[in-house]
């Protein structure tokens, strides 16, 4: 086996993953003639249902504010309190919160006749999503729901106070002597950490968890995908703290995933996102966390599905190798298109959804891997077209080709037309020269926050100093790529020499 730990932390982190779960369920073989497309073992460990029968529970860390848990919040300091008034002889009034009732989608999947089924086909729980909770297919063992107490301020971008979260949060729970090692003890050849987590309310959290972690699993494969907040430096209105918080908090946090990590994703905002100039084959309302986390989740679990594949050849090491062969440019782009109907053309490929930085400017990237799902011959053939007029070339562009991609009742309502089983998806991640325009404008953006002397570096606590050394750490990063630029164009100028 090669085991993988995943974490999630915050709530977009935990609506995606749970879609994240909710596909991995459906790849169960329950037949013994059946040969499954993935293998359990690397993501699912040995657990017990509500019943206490055996199943298999994800492999997993989740982390979020208890209010955001629905159903699954649980309260680590009952048990303490009915002890400590225990030797009370006295009146004791007990006020206890109102239990989160069972979701609707969760009600129709408990009932087994075949109209409930029917009518959960035809009425998907769109707009009866009030928790991530809500919409999961899965059994949790107890260890991997982490409930984060509520705080009674706003902690979002606030990196201080999201670092003193975890110490406390440590503290309590034993987080990193307690379900942290037993889940990795656990494994029988532990590959790694695949981790996804908001950078706007859990970032300054999990950047010290994961320092915590590098201290005894220095040499552990680590991939994070980390989502930024809503404020992006270019569309930051100056001055205003906020903004200026966010922004420096995300800087914080992909100063510390430079440092800690072997591969990040920057994921945008989904308002952020690219689509594509074509006629769009799936729509979703603004600020829809239920349907924006739904996309996500399906490109993401497909460009990392090489790690699960039965037989497979991947594991976190090697897939992070071949896209970070440059070892001082760690940090990736994801884009990919959701096909529900019709054959494939080249745009659909080529004009694909930018999830994270992207730049009109085109340029070769260092390295790519495609994955496309349920293509037929045809589609195929369109494929390899395009790749034929690409510069970059095997092995530096890997592609892998699987059955489509399942669409559970558990996904959002976003296809037109009636829900379809499956579609054919494409999804891509790659390492680019582009990435160093990225980090240039979050460089500019605290620097000149330096130079202004913005009020909101008081508000966080920071003194200039501190400030001027994390620009410089950003400019460092947008210096490593001109450097790989360089020294490429040295090759090919030695090249052209010698001819």
């Amino acid at each position: 086996m090669r085991e993988i730990l995943y974490i999630q932390a915050g709530s977009l982190s935990n609506y995606s993953g749970t879609h994240f779960w909710n596909t991995q369920e459906s790849y169960f073989t329950y037949d013994e003639d059946d040969i499954p497309l993935v293998d359990y073992s690397i993501s699912f460990k040995e657990g017990r249902d509500p019943h206490n029968h055996p199943t298999l529970c994800p492999r997993l860390l989740a982390f979020d504010h208890k209010s955001n848990f629905g159903a699954l919040a649980k309260d680590r300091s009952t048990e303490e309190e009915t002890s400590s008034v225990s030797t009370w002889r006295g009146e004791v009034l007990r006020h206890e919160q109102e239990r989160v009732s069972q979701s609707e989608y969760h009600a129709l999947l408990e009932a087994e006749n075949e109209s409930t089924a029917m009518d959960l086909d035809s009425n998907p729980p769109d707009t009866k999503v009030r928790f991530w909770s809500d919409y999961s297919r899965v059994f949790f063992d107890p260890r991997s729901i982490q409930p984060v107490p509520d705080t009674l301020e706003n902690t979002e971008g606030d990196w201080s106070m999201s670092q003193e979260l975890f110490r406390q949060y440590d503290k309590d729970v034993e987080l990193m002597e307690g379900p942290m090692r037993l889940v990795i003890e656990e494994c029988d050849n532990f590959q790694g950490v695949q981790m996804m987590h908001d950078t706007a309310t859990f970032g300054g959290f999990s950047h010290a968890m994961l320092r915590s972690f590098r201290e005894e699993h220095r040499k552990t494969s680590m991939m994070t995908f980390a989502l930024l907040s809503e404020t992006m430096p270019n569309t930051a209105e100056i001055d205003y703290v906020p903004h200026t918080k966010r922004i420096i908090n995300d800087s914080l946090c992909l100063q510390g995933l430079h440092e800690l990590c072997d591969l990040t994703v920057p994921i945008l905002a989904p308002r952020y996102w690219k689509r594509p100039t074509r006629m769009p084959t799936f729509f979703t309302k603004p600020k829809n966390i239920y349907q924006s986390s739904g996309i996500l989740s399906a490109i993401a679990e497909s460009t990392t599905l090489p790690l699960r594949l039965r037989g497979g050849f991947d594991d976190l090491h090697s897939y992070i190798g071949h896209l970070k062969w440059r070892r001082s440019l760690p940090f990736a782009q994801l884009s990919g298109s959701l096909l529900p109907v019709g054959r494939v053309t080249r745009a659909d490929v080529e004009d694909a959804i930018q999830l994270s930085a992207y730049s009109e400017e085109r340029c070769t990237p260092y390295a790519r891997r495609d994955v496309s799902r349920g293509f037929a011959e045809d589609d195929l053939g369109v494929y390899e077209t395009w790749i034929e007029t690409c510069e970059l070339k095997h092995p530096l562009l890997q592609s892998h080709h699987a059955p489509s991609y399942p669409i559970q009742t558990s996904f959002p309502d976003i296809f037109p037309g009636s829900r379809p089983q499956s579609i054919k998806l494409f999804s891509s991640m790659m390492t680019s020269p582009s990435t160093a325009i990225f980090f240039s404008q979050y460089a500019t953006f605290v620097q000149d926050a330096v130079r202004r002397k913005d009020a909101a570096l008081t508000a966080m606590g920071f003194e200039d100093d501190d400030v001027r050394e994390l620009a410089n750490t950003l400019w460092e990063i947008v210096d490593s790529y001109d450097d790989v630029s360089k020294e490429e164009d040295g090759s090919m100028e030695l090249g052209e020499d010698e001819e």
